[in-house]
């Protein structure tokens, strides 16, 4: 799945979908992947391999798209259906702010003939990737007096600490699985009956992930 950098949006896209993710506001709008051409100077920022979700972690700071960077398969169900395992995972500020290097994986089609690596290279610790965020939060926030400078700073290492908690309970905890082609939330007999499901799950209320464009293969 590729991730494109535009001027109002970040765009997802994968065959003939695409997922804008507004810096403005933090809207999500599935599109044709031919709209990609209406974007204002659309760069590829690499690929990434599904979308977990979107989530705010406070009601003055923007919202943080949640993306997976990398997975792993740990295995087949019958039917032929894979079932991957997140192993890495990227934060990107649904803002105005330029992002900071997310350590994706280059596209080959966007990317053709730079000489680089076919992954980057993963910082040693996760925690410097997230230090690389915070840094760069903090080098866009501009505050005209002390008491402002104070609020920042306060919101600053809420926000930090947040999201550290977020980074490892996604990559410490080792237990966040999905598949492309089988619920995973229900059991074999719940799904063989063929009935709607409509009990609540976990996935409906923390990161207020949008549903259509789930998530998908590069």
């Amino acid at each position: 799945m590729e991730l494109f950098q535009a001027k109002d949006h970040y765009i997802l896209q994968q065959g003939e979908r695409a997922l804008w993710c507004s810096r403005r506001d933090g809207g999500l709008q599935l599109r044709p992947a031919t709209d990609l051409l209406l974007a204002w100077n659309p760069i590829c920022l690499g690929l990434v391999e599904g979308v977990i979700g979107k989530i705010q972690l406070h009601s003055d700071l923007p919202w943080w798209l949640i993306l997976i960077r990398q997975k792993a398969l740990v295995g087949k169900l019958p039917g032929d259906h894979e079932v991957c395992k997140v192993t890495k995972i990227a934060v990107l500020s649904l803002s105005e702010m330029e992002p900071q290097d997310l350590e994706l994986e280059l596209c080959k089609k966007h990317h053709f003939g730079i000489n680089k690596p076919e992954k980057i290279i993963p910082s040693p610790d996760d925690s410097k990737f997230l230090l690389k965020t915070l840094t760069h939060i903090k080098s866009n926030v501009s505050a005209p007096n002390k008491k402002k400078v104070k609020e920042s700073k306060e919101k600053e290492k809420l926000e930090r600490r947040l999201l550290e908690e977020l980074l490892k309970m996604f990559m410490d905890s080792e237990s966040f699985y999905y598949s492309l082609t089988y619920d995973l939330t229900n059991s074999v007999q719940r799904q063989s009956t063929g009935e709607r499901d409509g009990r609540p799950l976990w996935q409906k209320v923390p990161l207020t992930a949008q549903a259509g464009f789930a998530l998908g293969n590069k």
